[in-house]
């Protein structure tokens, strides 16, 4: 089977996962002491390094939609990613959600395309209840349902009980569930119900910023009893 990810530095057990391959070379250089980098393929950047806090962490982006991101999430599971969370913006469908507010994945609905149909062979987009823990109280961000669609157009003609959608969400979790990944979501919202969107500079320091309290999340379940 085709590999996405060539591997060019050692993948950490743990990872933060991000749609944006600049974003992924800054988080990576914000979180990790001398990071290297462990993947060039495809224009994926991913990164591999020593967090400031001592626990080795990976940081890969998954490109744009649900196929490139169940690609590299069934990818890092083969090199050994055992735990995960996604990072990422999203845009929010419930009014009272403020620009750069932060939601985390309480449920996932997946109305795209991949994401519905791994869920129609039993891998269902759940996210892992002890990162979800770790992230609502290392973020404060709110636990929300999150869909993901294929085309930004079917979100916000969606319907239910979704907060806010996104991309990638759907098919990466259902990746997770097929691949025996644990994984979570922590989203930044992007752009609200009015149209108005986060300067272009605010976007990705909010991205790192989540970054940073996704890394403490899992620094937590790493430590915990029988992890």
């Amino acid at each position: 089977m085709r590999s996405y990810i060539d591997a060019t530095a050692p993948i950490a057990a743990q990872a933060i996962l991000t749609d944006d391959p600049k974003g992924a070379m800054d988080l990576a250089t914000a979180l990790c002491e001398k990071p290297r980098m462990s993947n060039l393929a495809h224009g994926l950047w991913g990164y591999g390094g020593t967090t400031h806090g001592g626990s080795e962490l990976t940081i890969q982006s998954l490109g744009i939609g649900g196929p490139s991101a169940a690609a590299v999430l069934s990818d890092l599971a083969d090199l050994g990613v055992k735990r995960a969370i996604r990072i990422g913006p999203c845009i929010a469908l419930d009014p009272s959600l403020a620009l750069g507010a932060v939601l985390v994945a309480s449920r996932i609905e997946a109305a795209d395309g991949l994401g519905a149909a791994l869920a129609a062979q039993g891998f269902e987009p759940v996210p892992d209840a002890s990162l979800t823990s770790a992230l609502v109280d290392a973020t404060s961000g709110t636990a929300v349902t999150v869909a993901s669609v294929d085309l930004p157009e079917n979100g916000r003609n969606l319907t239910g009980t979704a907060s806010a959608f996104d991309l990638s969400s759907g098919a990466a979790l259902a990746a997770g569930a097929r691949s025996g990944v644990r994984i979570a979501c922590a989203l930044v919202v992007g752009e609200i119900t009015s149209g108005e969107r986060l300067e272009p500079e605010q976007l990705p320091q909010s991205i790192i910023a989540l970054g940073e309290r996704a890394a403490e999340a899992l620094n937590v379940c790493d430590q915990a009893p029988g992890a």
